[in-house]
């Protein structure tokens, strides 16, 4: 089978038009409906149906069904040209966090640097919900994730290495923050700041609502530290992030939380388990492991 007919098939499906497919890839009509028939001979099955009158094309149950798998094979196909295309490089893309990356980045970049190997890294930043997608579709080789509960996933090599709590932080000069800790529940009329749903944190934090059974009042919602820690400052509203936040403000108070089986901050080391590391990789995680599980 050819893996560009599957592709023609796939933009077929989208477009619903031969001739806006053929264009797309640089190729005649005829070059598109060749590719259909032959899928069509392969599986010895309609997978479309034309209505020549009004021009309408129609996918069938037999189409929709190999629709599902050539979407997967074509994703898995596309992984495995990135993932080759960089095991002739010597270059490693980390994806971090912004906390984590500036809670724990600089203390690996500084052993990845007295190797000689800084200057082969290049950092992507995100929340961990999405760092986990860009994991599986091949946009990151090695990852740093946070998570509520152990990451358990058949394509993933999750290593855990550290856990740590969330906190509730709010501005000085908001009446709360005389206090020192505080139970989720008594936020229940008060406006958050928030990361958006990217982030594990929207996890937790929806968790603690459900159990708390009230809605939040979510005013903003940012992909920043610094953005959320500086709209607490001004009393926007009040924030739920984990305590690996750095926080030497003075106009921001952090508060323990004291309600009881709270989730937790977990931070793992992630890699696909398909992916073959290169041997810079396999450095790479080597430092990852002897700085972070130490």
């Amino acid at each position: 089978m050819n893996t560009k007919d599957l592709a023609y098939f796939n933009r077929l499906i989208k477009l619903k038009n031969f001739s806006q497919v053929a264009a797309e890839f640089g190729v005649t009509q005829p070059t598109i409906t060749t590719a259909i028939k032959r899928l069509e001979t392969e599986f010895a099955t309609k997978l479309f149906l034309r209505d020549r009158v009004h021009h309408d094309l129609t996918i069938t149950a037999s189409g929709e069904q190999l629709a599902v798998h050539a979407t997967e094979i074509l994703r898995r196909l596309d992984l495995a040209h990135q993932e080759i295309n960089r095991l002739t490089q010597r270059r490693t893309v980390l994806g971090l966090p912004p906390i984590i990356e500036n809670h724990y980045f600089p203390r690996v970049a500084a052993h990845l640097q007295a190797q000689g190997m800084l200057e082969n890294i290049e950092t992507i930043e995100g929340g961990s919900i999405w760092l986990r997608n860009a994991l599986r579709d091949g946009q990151v080789d090695l990852a740093l994730l946070g998570s509520t509960e152990p990451l358990a996933y058949q394509t993933l090599v999750a290593e855990e290495f550290d856990r740590k709590p969330f906190n509730i932080f709010v501005s000085a000069r908001h009446p709360l923050a005389k206090r020192k800790r505080i139970y989720f529940s008594e936020l229940r009329h008060e406006k958050f700041v928030l990361f958006n749903n990217s982030f594990i944190h929207d996890t937790a934090f929806n968790q603690l609502a459900r159990r708390n059974h009230f809605r939040p009042d979510v005013v903003f919602r940012a992909r920043d530290t610094h953005i959320i820690m500086n709209l607490v400052a001004e009393n926007v509203g009040v924030t739920y992030l984990t305590g690996l936040v750095d926080q030497r403000r003075s106009d921001v108070v952090r508060l323990d939380l004291l309600d009881d089986e709270q989730p937790e901050f977990i931070s793992s080391i992630a890699y696909l388990t398909s992916h073959v590391l290169t041997p810079t990789q396999a450095q790479v995680l080597a430092v990852l492991r002897g700085t972070l599980e130490e």
